[in-house]
């Protein structure tokens, strides 16, 4: 099995052995992706560390574990497809079922939209062994060539004997023997899973309301807690007045959480004090009963209106330089035509439905914990340190996510939980509300971009500068004395790089207390409206269709190198591909009626390629978005139904936070608390979404944040298109 230029051995990957039911159990190994937080543990080295399982009973039924966390992005449905279609097996007779973290489940984190393509070939090849050890038992039987075999819906058959097998009824013969030397993959044109339409298989449950999600969690003796988080930024607990808390019925203990006692890479923790009652509306009130006087420090100093004047004064001075190709100076010095734009970026939240809660049970010398967590073992690698206990000694309980979008990469709400369910012994659940989940997110990073063009005499562009000025997001956790990191929040490879022959790329950091995080699509999400916007600045100062500009810029289908995230490697053709494609079923270029417009914007994102065409109106300073085409190309669409799904769900998420989404800091504080003044995507701003997938042969890529990034420029430039006025500023007004 190739994998990153090398390859694995398929007898160190899959492992045959007998289920406790008396079947066949198949386990094989993953690469383990690490993370900072204690990833990795040095007694396992070099150790066999089995990954995910299939379970086929005597009775031919299949259990499939998936081995990720799902938050909507559907990968316990596709990840268990992949291994159903090499394995041979009718999907309604596929049970799935989820892993609790474990190192022989190799990276079960999601985040990235990496889940697809970094499972594409491990788990098709487990279930192609299985195939083949099955294949292999029923020749034994018949005394015939595996060769002269083929498996085909849950069975081997012999066709030059038309003799037939059920699966149930040659595990135990296939548990006892040897791994097969040789299981071919399944090329696509024989795909009877992939590439076809399945439902979700959690969809009933959801539907009925019984998915059990990490806020459903429950034990016996379970006490709940409620904490009352610093107000400001790096604010600290001075005193506390418990007395009417303790006096609310329900109410047990009153903990103070000094992230001071823990060690500072584990923590991730604010000042805070802790409610722990009999059940969460006790704690709740008891919480509002506390009497905190807070030391606020320097944080009151923190705000929007200050980092916009930072911004305003370094983002016109030179950046550290990230890319510099040609002579921009000179030709920018000699060009018939120079445009000129400064596009900016808010804050934004995350608000996933479901707020960050989790429960822990700390016992003899032992952690379990239940978290709804995009990264398992991060939680667990924090824990163990926590404790001064190994990763083996945490159990890690991977709950359904009722949304994540990067809020869930952050294990700070594992850590409270962690740390009281220490203090008290007992198992504890911590549950935010939503004003705490509004106020203490890791936000998106706000950012203004300096951006330049230069134009020829024939409207072509000769000349490229941007410069990001941003709060990073990879500053969140360093001491706030220290420089801002060098790493930088731009891509420098990204569109229009290696297109343009003079082009400079520049990027200055600024520290904040307010913290940052992956937000869906990360980097995309801010700096694709402004590459994608400034690109139809340019081709309206050019006076060309934007269409047209855009594809004579890409110029003919080639492949460029790409360092960014989704690398590292990307084809123009598939860009060009998705841009034609969602034009021409928007009907790019024709008629619309009086005072609509349309825009158009796309990009390669993690991997895979996006556009989008949105049509507008604008009344007043109302914007309506009529109708949304998007274009998506991502390999092998492993699942179509998921990948319109996510599609879909992109679109509107980015919408919502071009429209509507912005956080604002004053005094330290967060301004917004809720729905009410953090204004969310409503069913009448919702316009239909058409979904367009490229059929394509290429390995899966990643479709989970995808289509956030180009909705929010299309949107613009159809704003320009039916008003003549350029918005630069997000959300748009």
């Amino acid at each position: 099995m190739e994998r990153d230029g090398g390859t694995l051995a398929r007898r160190d990957f899959v492992k045959l052995g007998a289920a406790a039911a008396g079947g066949l159990l198949v386990s094989f190994c993953l690469p383990v992706r690490t993370r900072a937080a204690g990833a990795g543990d040095a007694a396992s080295a070099g150790a066999w560390r089995p990954n995910a399982f299939i379970e086929i009973g005597p009775d031919g039924a299949v259990t499939i574990t998936a081995p990720c966390p799902d938050m909507g992005q559907g990968v316990r449905t596709s990840l268990p497809l992949l291994i159903a279609e090499e394995l041979e097996v009718e999907w309604a007779r596929v049970r799935v079922v989820q892993a609790d973290f474990g190192e022989r489940y190799g990276d079960q984190d999601v985040g990235g939209s990496t889940a697809i393509s970094e499972h594409w070939l491990p788990l098709r090849t487990a279930g192609a062994v299985a195939r083949q050890a099955l294949i292999n038992a029923a020749a034994n039987r018949w005394s015939v060539t595996p060769a002269s075999c083929r498996a085909e819906l849950g069975a081997v058959i012999h066709d030059g004997t038309r003799r037939r097998v059920a699966y149930g009824e040659l595990v135990s013969a296939a548990a006892a023997m040897p791994v097969p030397s040789e299981a071919p993959l399944k090329h696509p044109s024989s795909f009877t899973l992939i590439g076809k339409r399945a439902p979700h298989v959690d969809a009933p449950a959801i539907v009925a309301g019984a998915a059990r999600y990490g806020i459903d969690t429950r034990m016996a003796g379970m006490l709940y807690a409620s904490l009352e988080r610093a107000p400001v930024f790096g604010a600290t607990v001075k005193s506390v007045d418990a007395t009417a808390a303790l006096a609310t019925p329900g109410v047990r203990r009153v903990v103070t959480l000094d992230p001071a006692n823990v060690d500072a890479r584990v923590a991730l923790i604010t000042h805070s004090v802790a409610v722990v009652a009999d059940n969460t509306w006790a704690a709740m009130r008891g919480r509002a009963a506390l009497r905190i006087t807070w030391a606020e420090g320097t944080g009151v100093a923190e705000s929007t209106d200050a980092i916009r004047a930072t911004f305003a004064t370094l983002v016109k001075k030179p950046g550290k330089r990230l890319r510099n190709d040609g002579d921009v100076d000179a030709v920018f010095a000699s060009s018939a035509k120079v445009v000129e734009a400064m596009y900016e970026v808010p804050f934004l939240a995350h608000v996933p439905m479901e707020p960050m809660n989790c429960v822990a049970h700390v016992h003899d010398g032992l952690c379990e914990i239940w978290a709804p967590t995009q990264v398992p073992s991060d939680a667990a690698a924090r824990a163990g340190r926590m404790l001064g206990i190994g990763r083996d000694k945490v159990t890690v309980h991977v709950t359904r996510l009722g949304g994540g979008f990067g809020r869930r990469l952050e294990t700070d709400y594992v850590v409270e939980a962690v740390l009281l369910a220490k203090e008290l012994g007992v198992p504890v659940q911590v549950l935010w509300t939503r004003e705490d989940d509004v106020r203490h997110d890791f936000y998106r990073p706000m950012g203004r971009f300096r951006m330049r063009g230069a134009l020829d005499a024939g409207g072509r562009v000769v000349a490229w500068s941007e410069h990001l000025v941003n709060t990073s997001r990879r500053d969140t956790w360093r001491p706030i004395v220290t420089a801002p990191s060098e790493e930088s929040e731009v891509y420098p490879d990204d569109f229009p790089a290696a297109h343009v022959p003079n082009l400079r790329v520049e990027y200055t950091p600024v520290q904040s207390r307010i913290p940052r995080g992956p937000w869906r699509s990360t980097l995309n999400s801010a700096n694709a409206f402004a590459l994608q916007s400034f690109i139809d600045e340019m081709a309206h100062a050019a006076g060309k269709d934007p269409l047209a500009f855009r594809l004579e810029l890409i110029g003919d289908p080639r492949v460029l190198p790409y360092g960014g995230h989704g690398g590292p490697r990307y084809d123009t053709g598939r860009l060009r591909a998705v841009l034609a494609l969602a034009a021409e079923r928007a009907g790019w270029g024709t008629a619309l009626p009086k005072g609509h417009g349309r825009g158009i914007a796309g990009a390669f994102v993690f991997g895979s390629y996006a556009a989008h065409v949105a049509e507008v109106s604008v009344t007043g300073n109302d914007i309506t978005v009529h109708r949304v085409v998007v274009a998506v190309d991502c390999g092998i669409a492993v699942n179509p139904a998921g990948v319109e799904a996510q599609a879909e769900g992109g679109t509107l998420d980015g919408l919502g936070a071009a429209l509507f989404g912005k956080i604002t800091a004053h005094r330290g504080r967060i301004d917004q608390s809720n729905f009410h003044d953090y204004r969310m995507l409503r069913m009448r701003d919702a316009p239909p979404v058409e979904v367009h997938i490229v059929t394509s042969q290429a390995p899966p890529s990643g479709m989970g944040e995808i289509a956030v990034p180009t909705i929010a420029p299309a949107v613009a430039n159809a704003l320009f298109s039916a008003t003549g006025k350029r918005v630069r500023e997000l959300p748009l007004r």
